[in-house]
């Protein structure tokens, strides 16, 4: 009988334990760990200083507002964003124009910027409607208008502190005046499908007057509806345009109606290069540069296009508010066939002088003043 080692004792056949020694990792290793490290710690600062110079710019521009009457607020403000954004959020912002005439305030739901760290000088941003817009004192106002959207996106591009473009696209708007500030004539609401415009400096051209900027423009309006106060809605109109706008004053004036002076007595001018309305099967184009008149009414001359049922039966269609088949009428004795992307069409020249507008010999219809 062969004798068993004691229990937990090895026996000769049992392997002796033994224990492995961990060695250092590659030197490599170290090097990539530290760099991620170093790198993540630099970027750290990079984004903290980031965050800082928009404090510095946000706080300095609000302090230049101020000092002109022109109070921007928030409930609170924040700045966020990290690692690659530099994210500034304002709840409940307010505006308050004192040096306009007349002051003009706004509130709103949320307003949110965002800039990539390394190029603050390109902001994104959205406005959380509804917005309140009142014209005249708190105590004393005059007017106002609420105006809805389902989403608000713009951009501004600003290199050198100078705005040199911006876009901005609104879906789902809407803009219903106070009916308590309405005379007995009402008012009229306004509604689209979609918003867009979008700006650029022009480039500078030999003759820009001293003082003055040169703006391209393009703007679009989808389905847009302006409803008269105890009236039906009319059919939808889709607007385009593309063109200029000539020696607008800067830094510009906040007061419109000093802006819009200034813009006259620069020599301002809005050069259509484009402009296209459709209500129904009825299109009208034009194109040609207008400038205002000493009494704040449009003037030169524009070359229209137009196409639809109003052509052959005048008032067939009524487009555009009635002013369509008055046109149309005008253009088959005093204009020339022409055709829209193939559709048939009659064009002519019309003339906006004196306040109102010509058709050859023929006044049409009173200009409003555009201020």
């Amino acid at each position: 009988m062969t004798d068993l080692p004691p229990t937990g004792e090895p026996g000769p056949a049992d392997p002796k334990p033994t224990r492995e020694k961990l060695g250092r990792p590659p030197r490599f290793v170290v090097l990539v760990a530290a760099a991620v490290v170093l790198a993540f710690a630099g970027w750290s600062v990079v984004w903290y200083f980031g965050t800082q110079k928009a404090h510095a710019m946000i706080g300095e521009w609000l302090a230049a507002e101020a000092a002109r009457g022109r109070t921007y607020d928030c409930a609170e403000r924040g700045v966020g964003g990290y690692p690659f954004r530099v994210i500034v959020t304002c709840s409940n912002p307010s505006l308050d124009i004192a040096d306009a005439s007349p002051r003009i305030r706004a509130t709103a739901q949320d307003f949110r910027a965002i800039a990539q760290v390394w190029n603050l000088t390109h902001v994104i941003y959205e406005i959380d409607g509804p917005v309140r817009v009142e014209t005249g004192s708190k105590k004393n106002p005059r007017s106002g208008l609420d105006l809805s959207w389902d989403l608000l996106q713009g951009s501004l591009r600003a290199p050198g502190g100078e705005i040199a473009s911006g876009d901005l696209a609104i879906s789902g708007f809407a803009a219903t005046p106070d009916p308590k500030f309405l005379g007995p004539g009402g008012g009229m609401t306004v509604t689209a499908s979609a918003v867009e415009f979008h700006g650029r400096r022009g480039a500078a051209v030999t003759g820009t007057p001293p003082g003055t900027r040169d703006v391209d423009v393009a703007a679009d309006a989808k389905d847009l509806v302006v409803t008269l106060a105890g009236k039906g809605p009319p059919d939808a109109v889709d607007l385009s345009f593309v063109g200029r706008l000539g020696a607008l004053p800067y830094p510009p004036p906040r007061d419109p109606a000093a802006f819009f002076t200034a813009w006259r007595d620069k020599g301002g001018s809005i050069e259509v290069a484009k402009l296209s309305a459709e209500q129904g099967e009825t299109e009208l184009r034009a194109v040609g540069t207008l400038t205002p008149d000493g009494a704040g009414r449009p003037e030169g001359s524009v070359t229209i296009k137009l196409a639809g049922p109003d052509i052959n039966t005048p008032g067939a269609a009524g487009a555009f508010g009635g002013l369509a088949p008055i046109m149309a009428l005008a253009l088959r004795f005093a204009g020339k066939a022409d055709e829209i992307d193939g559709r048939t069409a009659v064009s002519g020249q019309v003339d906006f002088r004196d306040g109102q507008l010509f058709l050859g010999p023929m006044p049409i219809v009173e200009l409003p003043r555009m201020f």
